[in-house]
């Protein structure tokens, strides 16, 4: 054995026992020796990952790759920076390097069929999915995430019947199981249903969170059969366990809005040539009726829809760790807008074999990120989706989120959550008078060929015909209202939340007081 490999063959031996330190040194004894020498560094990238030094972890993982591109160890340590970074497509294209040499390798197909649900491409999903099931992959999460792949196209039966299969093979997840079900809108609890609920709400083997969820699945049961009280109960035992379990950081959110309300645009906006591109933005409230707008313009043939993005977040989180987000919003340069600017349609058009003319960005979140999207995009097209505050506010309150919305556990915190989304929005309007188009969804579901056509014309988009049959496009809808999208608009949607003010009035008549603030705010 020669000395290069003596040393590496310690070196491994020293990572397999996590001594870092002494596997280090070995390992850079062979580089010393040999700077292109593959397997030392990619342990080095890899004790430099087992510490979250990434930056130094990546830079040996690529030169390893640029010495020798189909090594297996170094595209597993590329693909981890790649999920720490949430670059979905950048994971997909390791994934697909490493089945290519593990085609047997089912955690590789797993995760493929994961990173392709974040993508949007819900063909390969299904298929890596289908294949982990064909191959017995003892996963339980395979039956879930194909319940989530035939929600998307629309399929309540075979959704149903994955989460039905997840809950058997998953018995300390049945919280999950049944809140998918539940979820599926569609879908009608059976008497049988309901007593295992009804059993599952003092099973003391369930974590906390699996309990919220069947008490949330419980709301759903009790609202199918006219038993509202109990639904109400279900529904109040549902958020106080998760808002211990989640809380609301209100304090750390005001004083966003708060600093946001001193934004003045940057001086340096229209020194940018205009984009090739418009994005149009749906913000608003989560269960506002942000789908359906995105559903109404993704049926438009020069319109291309992505997901709830987060990179103007990103951007937001980028210059608040470099200098406080609204300071650095004001005095953004020409290059450093340009620079966002180009990195934001990079990533957008990952989704698109050909760029469209126009991008959705359907992340309600958004709306705190209006004064950015201004500055990017000064041509974008930002559309403000308004519910009535009091069925709105009934609508989170009743729906579990996998992450993010934690307002969205206490009456207290939606109601700050929609004063704080008021006064920013007003704000903005004042920044960009008449730049923002505010949809409001009670009109939207009343008169949808007048309000269809409204926002055809301020996105100065042509009129088509499928635009207004939206319910019969086929295109997969990962968010709660995929259902809901494939149907023509009901008016039954306005006013669920009526059957609850017996139960709650004061909790109601505060949501109702800030809903006749928002129509006097948003349409006078």
């Amino acid at each position: 054995m020669s000395i290069i490999d003596q040393y590496l063959s310690q070196a491994e031996s020293l990572f397999q026992s996590k001594n870092y330190s002494s596997a280090r040194m070995y390992a850079r004894k062979v580089v010393k020796r040999d700077d292109k020498h593959v397997g030392a560094l990619a342990i080095l990238g890899h004790i430099h990952l087992q510490q979250q030094q990434y930056a130094q972890a990546e830079s040996y993982f690529i030169s390893a790759a640029s010495i020798k591109p189909n090594t297996v160890s170094v595209l597993m340590g590329l693909l981890t920076i790649a999920e720490v970074k949430q670059d979905f497509f950048l994971s997909k294209a390791y994934l697909e390097q490493l089945i290519n040499l593990l085609p047997q390798d089912a955690k590789c197909r797993y995760k493929l069929g994961l990173v392709a649900t974040k993508v949007g491409d819900m063909t390969l999903a299904e298929q890596c999915f289908q294949w982990c099931v064909a191959n017995d992959f003892a996963e339980p999460a395979v039956q879930l995430n194909l319940g989530h792949i035939y929600k998307a196209k629309g399929d309540t039966e075979k959704a149903a019947n994955f989460y039905q299969q997840y809950i058997q093979l998953s018995p300390t997840q049945v919280g999950v199981g049944y809140w998918s079900l539940a979820d599926l809108k569609q879908y009608r609890f059976s008497t049988d249903d309901l007593s295992l609920l009804q059993g599952f709400v003092t099973d003391e083997s369930l974590s906390k969170q699996n309990q919220a969820l069947v008490y949330f699945a419980l709301c759903k049961a009790y609202e199918q059969t006219q038993q509202i009280e109990k639904a109400c109960e279900s529904m109040l035992l549902a958020n106080q366990i998760m808002a211990l379990h989640r809380p609301f950081k209100q304090t750390q959110f005001a004083s966003i809005v708060l600093s946001l309300l001193g934004h003045t645009p940057s001086p340096h906006i229209n020194r940018s040539p205009a984009a090739s591109q418009t994005p149009i933005f749906i913000v608003g409230m989560p269960r506002s009726g942000t789908t359906l707008v995105e559903q109404i313009l993704a049926c438009h043939s020069d319109v291309g829809a992505t997901d709830e993005l987060p990179f103007m977040e990103r951007f937001a989180l980028q210059m608040d760790m470099s200098g406080g987000y609204q300071a650095r919003l004001s005095q953004l340069s020409a290059s450093h807008i340009d620079q966002f600017r180009q990195r934001y349609l990079a990533e957008v058009n990952h989704y698109f074999s050909d760029a469209p003319t126009y991008v959705i960005d359907k992340n309600p979140n958004n709306f705190l990120h209006i004064g950015l999207i201004k500055t990017l995009f000064p041509q974008a097209k930002i559309i403000n989706v308004v519910r009535n505050t009091v069925d709105n506010g009934l609508s989170v309150f009743k729906q579990f989120f996998s992450f993010g919305h934690d307002y969205s556990y206490s009456f207290a915190g939606i109601s700050s959550y929609w004063q704080h989304y008021l006064d920013i929005m007003q704000h903005w309007d004042r920044l960009y008078p008449n730049e923002i188009l505010h949809v409001c969804f009670e009109q939207l579901v009343r008169e949808p060929e007048l309000q269809i056509q409204r926002i055809l014309d301020y996105c100065e988009l042509t009129t088509q015909a499928q635009c207004f049959t939206f319910y019969e496009s086929e295109r997969a809808v990962l968010t709660p209202s995929a259902s809901q999208v494939r149907q023509p608009m009901n008016p039954k949607a306005i006013g669920q939340a009526d059957k609850y003010q017996a139960f709650i009035p004061e909790q109601i008549a505060e949501l109702d007081a800030i809903a006749k603030k928002a129509a006097q705010q948003f349409f006078g």
